[in-house]
C-alpha cells in the first residue's frame, strides 16, 4: 500500500527537521558538551520551539543517542567500499580515519567530550559507548588477524591487545591534537606509531 502524496511530504518534513535538529545539536554538544547543552538553544537554533523539537526527540538523552548514531552510520559510509575485498589494507584504512578526522575538529571534539562525559555507569552515553567499543574491537580484531596471516603486521603481540593499543593511540592523540593543533600531527605521528606494529 503506497502512501499518498501528502502522507508522504509530511514524512519527508518531519524527516528534514530531525537531521536540522542533528545537526545543530551535534555543533552544540562539540561546543558545550552534554551537561552544558540546553535544548532550548538546539530548539532556538533550528526556529522550533522546545516542545516541537521534543515532538522528535523525547529528550535530551534521546538526541544524544541519534547524534552519536548518525556520526558513526555516516563513518561506516564512509569506509564501506573501502572494507569489501581480500586486498583490504587494514593499517592504511586506519591511516584515512585519522587523516578525514584532521578535516572535522569539531566532530573530534564531540566525540572526545562525550566520551569522557559516559565514562560513568549512570550517564546517557555510557551504553552506547561500551558497545561502540566492543563492536570495534571485534571487528579490528579480525582484520588485524588477518594482516597477521599475510605476514603484514607483527604476529609476536595478539591482535586483541593490538586493535586495543590502536585504539588506545587514536583516542589519546586526538585529545592532545584538540589541545595543540598548532603543534600536533596526528597523521604524522599516527604513522610512526604504526610503524612499530609493521611485521
Amino acid at each position: 500500500m503506497t502512501q499518498s502524496p501528502a502522507r508522504r511530504t509530511q514524512a519527508e518534513r518531519s524527516q528534514a527537521s530531525r537531521e536540522k535538529i542533528i545537526r545543530e545539536a551535534t555543533r552544540f554538544f562539540a561546543q558545550n558538551g552534554f551537561r552544558g547543552t540546553k535544548l532550548s538553544d538546539i530548539a532556538q537554533a533550528v526556529d522550533m520551539s522546545e516542545p516541537g523539537l521534543l515532538h522528535h526527540f523525547p529528550s535530551k538523552d534521546h538526541l544524544l543517542i541519534s547524534v552519536l548514531e548518525e556520526r558513526d552510520r555516516a563513518d561506516r559510509q564512509r569506509y564501506a567500499n573501502v572494507m569489501e575485498g581480500n586486498d583490504f589494507d587494514v593499517i592504511a584504512s586506519l591511516r584515512e580515519i585519522v587523516k578525514h578526522n584532521e578535516t572535522v575538529p569539531g566532530l573530534v571534539k564531540l566525540f572526545t567530550v562525550l566520551v569522557a562525559e559516559s565514562i560513568t555507569a549512570d550517564k546517557p552515553g555510557h551504553d552506547f559507548f561500551v558497545k561502540r567499543y566492543q563492536a570495534l574491537r571485534e571487528l579490528g580484531n579480525e582484520l588485524i588477524k588477518k594482516s597477521q596471516e599475510k605476514g603484514e603486521i607483527r604476529d609476536d603481540i595478539s591482535a586483541e591487545n593490538l586493535i586495543t593499543m590502536i585504539f588506545a593511540m587514536m583516542d589519546g592523540l586526538q585529545i592532545q591534537w584538540l589541545l595543540e593543533p598548532e603543534n600536533i600531527s596526528m597523521t604524522k605521528i599516527f604513522d610512526l606509531f604504526m610503524q612499530f606494529l609493521m611485521a
